[in-house]
C-alpha cells in the first residue's frame, strides 16, 4: 500500500463528526447496560439490547463512512479504502448466528439476562468504551499525520466487536423469536458494509462544505461525558486490556462499566436516581466518578455555563492531562 498522509491533521469538518458520533455512542451504550439490568426485564431486555447494540454499531459506521468519503475524495482507490476499513474482515450483524451447545432457552427462562450473557455484554462495552478516546485523541491533534489509521483502526474494530455481541444476543433467542422478530431487533434491514463504503447511495453523507469549519458548541452534558472519557483514558492508560481469549482486564472493566454508570449518574437531574438499579457497589463508584469529574470540570473550567468553548477545546483541555500514547 502506498504511503499517503492526508494532510497533517484530520479536517475540521471531520473533527466535528467524530465528536457528535462519539456522544451518541457513548449513550447507545450506556443504554446497552441499563436494558441488561435486571429491573427492566418487563422490558424486555432482549429487544432493547439489541436495538440500542445496533445503534451503537451504525453509529461508528456513520463516522468511518465520513473518512471513507474524504478517503475517496482524496484520490484513494476502493480498494485501498477496503483495505483502510479491514472490510474482508468484517462481522455483520447479518451473518446467522450459530445455535449455541448447553441449555435451550425459552421466554419464561431467559426473562433475566443470564450471567454469562451479562459479561460477554460488558466485556464488548468496554472494549468499545476504550477504544473511543483513542480514536478522539488522534482526531484532535493538530499535527498527525497517521491519524487516518489511528482513527479508523479502534472504530473497525468497536464495530465487529458489537457485531459480535450482537449475534450473541441473537443465537441466545434462537428459540424464543422468529426469524423475522430477530431480524427486526438487530435492524438487519440498516446494516450497510465497510466493504461498500463510502455508501452515499444509502445515505446522504455530509461533505466539508456540509459541517463547515465552525465545530459544535458544548453543554454541561456533552462536557462532562467527554471529561469521563478523558478520565477513563488516563485511568487506563499503560494497563493491559485483555487478559487473553477476548476477555478484558477485570479492574479495567470496573473502570468502563464505571464510567457508563456514571453517565446515568450525570443524566439524573435534581438528585434522581438513574432510571436502572445499580448494585450498592456500582452506584458507590459512580457517584465517586461522577463527583471526581465535577470537580476536575471546576478545575478546568472556572464558569462551565460561559458557553465559549467548542468541544474541540474541551477536548484538547481535557486530552493534554493524558499521556497520549499510541495503543
Amino acid at each position: 500500500m502506498p504511503r499517503r498522509t492526508f494532510g497533517n491533521a484530520m479536517p475540521p469538518h471531520l473533527q466535528s463528526a467524530a465528536i457528535r458520533y462519539a456522544m451518541a455512542t457513548v449513550g447507545h451504550l450506556q443504554e446497552v447496560l441499563q436494558y441488561s439490568a435486571p429491573v427492566l426485564a418487563d422490558h424486555g431486555w432482549a429487544r432493547m439490547c439489541m436495538y440500542r447494540t445496533a445503534d451503537a454499531m451504525d453509529t461508528i459506521g456513520f463516522l468511518v463512512d465520513e473518512i471513507a468519503l474524504h478517503l475517496e475524495q482524496a484520490g484513494v482507490g476502493r480498494e485501498e479504502i477496503r483495505r483502510w476499513l479491514e472490510a474482508d474482515r468484517e462481522c455483520l450483524r447479518t451473518v446467522r448466528p450459530a445455535r449455541i451447545a448447553g441449555p435451550r432457552y425459552t421466554e419464561e427462562a431467559i426473562h433475566v439476562m443470564p450471567d454469562w450473557v451479562s459479561d460477554e455484554l460488558r466485556d464488548a462495552l468496554t472494549y468499545v468504551l476504550l477504544r473511543l478516546p483513542v480514536m478522539l485523541r488522534s482526531a484532535i491533534r493538530e499535527r498527525d499525520p497517521l491519524w487516518v489509521g489511528r482513527c479508523l483502526r479502534p472504530m473497525v474494530d468497536s464495530m465487529d466487536r458489537l457485531g459480535r455481541l450482537a449475534n450473541l444476543f441473537a443465537a441466545v433467542h434462537l428459540d424464543v423469536y422468529d426469524e423475522s422478530t430477530l431480524a427486526r431487533y438487530q435492524q438487519l434491514r440498516q446494516q450497510r458494509s465497510r466493504a461498500g463504503m463510502p455508501d452515499a447511495g444509502r445515505r446522504r453523507l455530509r461533505t466539508a462544505a456540509d459541517w463547515g469549519d465552525l465545530l459544535v458548541w458544548w453543554d454541561a452534558y456533552e462536557v462532562k461525558v467527554l471529561t469521563l472519557l478523558a478520565m477513563l483514558d488516563e485511568q487506563c492508560d499503560g494497563r493491559r486490556w485483555e487478559v487473553g481469549g477476548g476477555r478484558m482486564h477485570p479492574a479495567v472493566r470496573s473502570a468502563a462499566v464505571g464510567t457508563l454508570n456514571a453517565v446515568a449518574v450525570v443524566m439524573a437531574e435534581d438528585g434522581d436516581t438513574p432510571r436502572y438499579r445499580l448494585t450498592d457497589g456500582e452506584w458507590v463508584y459512580a457517584m465517586a466518578v461522577s463527583t471526581t469529574s465535577a470537580g476536575r470540570l471546576m478545575r478546568s473550567f472556572a464558569d462551565p455555563t460561559e458557553g465559549e468553548k467548542s468541544l474541540l477545546d474541551v477536548l484538547r483541555t481535557e486530552f493534554h492531562r493524558t499521556p497520549g500514547g499510541r495503543r
